[in-house]
């Protein structure tokens, strides 16, 4: 079991979503620049070094659901909201909540967005999802699964099998997605689930597809 999940389990608690993105790493993934920030001033100096404009998210053990409770501001752009993005999240934290820190990235704006994920079945143990991602998951379900351990190419009949397949080829002039990169990020999913037994679900969500690579935007991991 890795050392983050140990840590987590015995606090009782989910990974955080900095604990989330180190446990990928650890299995090959490929993760954005952060930093995980506690004042005013830690986060004026991450902006900068991350560059603008930056994304900025609540860490608390308590905040499973960060968007629905407000705990995101995207595309902030300017030491003054830098500011006041630290005021309003750190706001957010009050009675029983705790407080981790708050969570800077480069903020990553893409047309198409893709959803990666794993639900672990009593017959057939973790299944890996693939599919269109944002508020498109829960309108089109448009979903493939596949069993882990993933092989190269299940992971590419995967991407094959979603209807809107025809984003990942660069529809409207767009660049196509690097098919490469996202099946390796299947394939290391897969084993990594297999491997940790603890993990009871997660979702990568949403992921977007670049030209090379893609951009994790958020990782929730579930015990």
């Amino acid at each position: 079991m890795h050392p983050l999940i140990e840590n987590a389990k015995r606090a009782g608690r989910h990974l955080l979503e900095p604990e989330a993105l180190g446990l990928l790493e650890a299995y090959g993934v490929r993760v954005p620049r952060h930093a995980v920030i506690r004042s005013e001033g830690e986060a004026l100096s991450a902006a900068r070094s991350l560059g603008w404009p930056v994304v900025m998210k609540i860490v608390s053990p308590d905040i499973l659901h960060k968007t629905e409770l407000g705990g995101v501001d995207l595309n902030v752009g300017t030491e003054s909201q830098v500011s006041e993005s630290f005021a309003r999240l750190s706001s957010l934290i009050g009675g029983a909540r705790r407080f981790e820190g708050i969570i800077v990235y480069p903020f990553q704006k893409h047309d198409a967005e893709l959803s990666v994920g794993m639900v672990r079945d009593a017959q057939f143990g973790p299944v890996i999802t693939f599919g269109l991602g944002g508020i498109w998951i829960e309108v089109f379900r448009d979903i493939a699964y596949g069993l882990a351990p993933l092989s190269t190419p299940e992971a590419e009949d995967m991407l094959d099998s979603i209807r809107a397949q025809a984003v990942l080829k660069g529809a409207r002039n767009k660049p196509p997605a690097d098919r490469e990169a996202l099946c390796q990020l299947l394939v290391s999913l897969s084993r990594m689930v297999k491997k940790e037994e603890a993990i009871r679900e997660l979702d990568l969500n949403p992921v977007f597809p670049l030209e090379k690579g893609y951009f994790i935007a958020d990782a929730r991991i579930i015990l």
